[in-house]
């Protein structure tokens, strides 16, 4: 879907899950934002399949303004997969996303707006003090780290869920096709470094409800990310299997040195034998693991498994 001429200057996209209590909101604090900037704007909320009244809500909204686009799931399909299929709606030059639950404040979007006028493709909203418990800071933190490495994105450039591109960067990631949807990682493959910045926003303390990424969410994600946006296992197993074997090499090499030198040394085969099933096995084991893994992913690309389903939708 192209986006040319550009009848929408804004395109806000929304994930959606089990936050019937702060739609409304939302949506409100948004168009109150918006409106002395623009009215050429829309608001793009996908509704993951949630489990209460927020699809009841959205149909609501929906009949009040025009400007709001509806789309709902018919399976949860994750945040980032819910973000995709907001993009390939939105129609605006620049696409603005943001969560539902109201820690991104939508007073905030006219600094991403401001930023990205100064040339850049992608700015991400970098929160002042983020409102998470300290265990939550902590995890974020380590995991942060590891999404810099992997995606080989400078460490001053801090990400987040609160960001605004433009048209030519959405079309870009439209065109990735992968059944693992992580949206930085996916603007890390179309946008080089230079051209992403930071601005400093707000972030809220949650009012209504708890966070859905639990700690185990955050590690899948993060295995993702291993997996579908970096060679690091491959690199890790063959270095570990390179060193195992020049290990068992000059072990080998040792007692052979010594049975050599004294007949009596060890027990006969017992130790030479151990010490290869051991490591050889293990390395084979993982070596298989990884493989395994990615064998697994390959044929979830190959049998073009759908990455979200839509049920309904009003735009």
């Amino acid at each position: 879907m192209e986006n040319e001429p550009y009848g929408i200057q804004y395109s806000m996209v929304i994930p959606v899950f089990n936050s019937e209590k702060t739609l409304r909101e939302l949506v409100q604090r948004i168009v109150t934002t918006m409106q002395p900037l623009t009215d050429a704007f829309e608001i793009i909320l996908v509704d993951d399949c949630s489990k209460d009244g927020s699809w009841g809500v959205l149909q609501d909204l929906r009949k009040t303004d025009t400007r709001i686009k509806i789309i709902h799931l018919i399976k949860n399909s994750g945040q980032h997969n819910a973000l995709v299929c907001g993009l390939y709606y939105a129609t605006g030059k620049y696409v603005i996303i943001l969560d539902d639950d109201l820690q991104n404040p939508p007073e905030e979007i006219p600094k991403l707006i401001e930023k990205i006028g100064e040339g850049y493709l992608v700015v991400y909203g970098k929160y002042i003090d983020k409102k998470h418990g300290t265990m939550k800071k902590g995890l974020g933190s380590i995991y942060h780290r590891a999404f810099h490495r992997i995606l080989d994105v400078p460490e001053d450039l801090s990400l987040s869920n609160f960001i605004i591109m433009s048209s030519e960067v959405r079309n870009n990631i439209l065109k990735i096709k992968s059944s693992f949807t992580f949206i930085n990682g996916l603007i890390s493959k179309v946008v080089p470094p230079e051209k992403m910045a930071n601005v400093d926003v707000i972030h809220e303390s949650r009012t209504v409800g708890r966070s859905n990424y639990s700690s185990l969410r955050h590690f899948k994600l993060l295995l993702n990310l291993l997996i579908n946006y970096s060679s690091f296992p491959l690199v890790s197993i063959g270095i570990l299997g390179a060193v195992t074997s020049i290990l068992s090499i000059g072990y080998g090499l040792y007692l052979i040195g010594n049975k050599l030198l004294n007949p009596d040394f060890g027990v006969e085969g017992w130790i030479s034998l151990m010490v290869a099933v051991t490591l050889l096995g293990g390395v084979t084991l993982m070596s298989i693991a990884v493989v395994g893994e990615y064998l697994r992913r390959i044929l979830t690309e190959i049998t073009y498994e759908q990455p979200y389903m839509i049920g309904e939708m009003e735009l």
